[in-house]
């Protein structure tokens, strides 16, 4: 808790003063003012004369000051000797609101990880991101020419009061979700890009329409013939279909990925809980790709675990699991890796959607039975206690109706779950927390679902998270999975055996649990 800053920000907030960007704005405009005023320290200056400085210094830059002259004294006062970085960080931390400002032990990893390349001119993109631990940062590599990017005019304002007056400093007010630095190359480049938004305006065609996407590629055309970059983006990066296939393929066809490892959970939280990847990638050849994962140490980032691929076994994979590659070692894997089964991918034998969505209060007493994960029971659907919505038009859920032998598959929640649905006499939709998988003919919905839940399956699945603890799948994802197929009379032997087996063991189960009561009893009314 830092005393000073909680009392200038009370000052603020008597003045209605409330938001970030309105606090950060008053304290850029202290720090603006003050420096003005320290360039003309010769100069006696009093309440009046101080205000009128800041209206001529700052007005034009950050709008028109919210209150009075003794107001902005106070302020002034207040805000003068607190550092600009620490004020920042202090209003920005726990923020919910999608601004990462990434903790200091990732930047600290990331120094470790440029010392290693000494790079004679760097870039770190949108720096406001990794304000803690910047400075230190910078003075470490006092002798590197670096360039910091935002896209914020008020980061811009601040990056300058920051850092303007180092000589290897250059800051630029640019977007990386354009064309953006011109005819400039780098050693080295470290990306911390937005996720998943869809940039407006860019100005020419990217690969991909999604920021994190439309980054990469963009961040890869800056690299110098022997430079690095460092990227942060998340999972669906890795094994997303269409546009990221073709990134990928981008990727591979023109630059060498060197290392990809899996961020600890919670990095950038209370952001976003996504998964998120460290992707190093260059354009000096590379015969091998180290993959792993990373834990949080004490300061810094620690590899919990790393194995190096051979680049050609990397490059025969579709798609960048590393989740499956790290599992390589297991047997199940290696199994279906290498088994003469053939595979076919989910989309082209089944329709694939997500079930509809439905908020708590539009559950009424109703026409329309609704699946949801909590009625996904061992393998079943329960259909009793289901909730229910009412809807006199049905024309509007129809497409969301269940028919007999769809799989249902959980997409969020802390556990995979999968069933077969069954007809009822009833309408019966699926909720948005459940993918619907709807078999064409040449497979079998039980088929499918004994494979979910087998321990490949299982595996599979996993590696499409693009959640941490909270399962986050998404029905796109899954279309890609790989299904091995057989022939329907052997699914249908395999399923016969399967139920069969169910039956008898579910059937050993009661009697052994009612022989278990009935001994317990006996033994109870022995102590009367």
């Amino acid at each position: 808790m830092n005393i000073n800053i909680d009392l200038a920000l009370n000052k603020l907030y008597q003045i209605q003063i409330v938001t970030r960007e309105q606090l950060l704005n008053e304290m850029l405009r202290v720090k603006l003012t003050h420096k003005e005023l320290q360039l003309n320290s010769n100069i006696e200056i009093g309440k009046e004369k101080l205000f009128q400085l800041m209206k001529k210094t700052t007005e034009d830059e950050l709008g028109f000051f919210p209150a009075d002259r003794d107001d902005f004294v106070d302020i002034y006062e207040s805000l003068k000797e607190i550092d600009l970085i620490d004020f920042t960080l202090y209003i920005y931390k726990n923020d919910r609101m999608g601004t990462i400002i990434s903790q200091s032990y990732l930047t600290t990893y990331i120094r470790g990880r440029v010392q290693k390349v000494s790079p004679k001119k760097m870039l770190i993109t949108e720096a406001e991101k990794h304000l803690s631990g910047l400075k230190q940062f910078i003075k470490d590599f006092e002798r590197s020419q670096c360039t910091l990017t935002t896209q914020s005019k008020q980061m811009y304002l601040l990056l300058k009061l920051a850092f303007g007056d180092y000589r290897n400093i250059k800051i630029v007010f640019e977007t990386i979700y354009s064309d953006c630095l011109i005819s400039e190359k780098f050693d080295y480049i470290y990306s911390l890009p937005t996720f998943g938004c869809k940039p407006e305006n860019i100005g020419r065609k990217f690969i991909t329409r999604d920021s994190d996407g439309i980054a990469m590629e963009n961040m890869l055309e800056h690299l110098e013939e022997n430079g690095t970059l460092d990227i942060i983006v998340p999972a669906k990066i890795t094994f997303a279909g269409m546009d990221y296939k073709k990134l990928r393929s981008f990727i591979t066809n023109n630059y060498n990925v060197k290392s990809i490892f899996i961020l600890p959970e919670g990095t950038f939280k209370p952001t976003t809980a996504i998964k998120t990847y460290l992707f190093t990638i260059t354009k000096v050849p590379q015969d091998k790709i180290e993959i792993g994962t990373l834990k949080l140490g004490k300061e810094t980032f620690l590899v919990e675990y790393k194995k190096q691929i051979k680049t050609k076994e990397f490059l025969s994979h579709e798609d960048w699991r590393v989740e499956l590659l790290l599992s390589d070692d297991d047997e199940n894997i290696q199994k279906f890796k290498n088994s003469n089964l053939e595979k076919v991918k989910l989309k082209d034998v089944a329709e694939v959607f997500r079930g509809k969505s439905i908020l708590k209060k539009d559950t009424t007493i109703g026409n329309i039975s609704v699946v949801n994960i909590s009625n996904i029971e061992d393998g079943e659907i329960n259909y009793l206690n289901m909730d229910t919505i009412e809807e006199q038009e049905e024309r509007k859920i129809k497409r969301y109706e269940l028919i007999n032998n769809d799989v249902l598959l959980s997409c969020r929640g802390t556990a995979i779950k999968s069933a077969v649905f069954k007809a009822q006499d009833k309408l019966i939709i699926a909720s948005a927390n459940v993918i619907v998988i709807r078999p064409k003919e040449e497979v079998l919905g039980e088929y499918i679902k004994i494979f979910f839940e087998s321990p490949i399956g299982i595996a599979i699945i996993k590696s499409f998270q693009r959640g941490t603890t909270i399962m986050n799948i998404n029905h796109s994802d899954i279309m890609e999975m790989e299904l091995p197929i057989v022939k329907l009379q052997k699914q249908k032997e395999m399923i016969k055996s399967y139920n069969e087996e169910k039956c008898i063991y579910k059937t050993n189960i009661s009697e052994a649990e009612n022989r278990w009561v009935s001994i317990k009893n006996n033994i109870y009314k022995q102590l009367i």
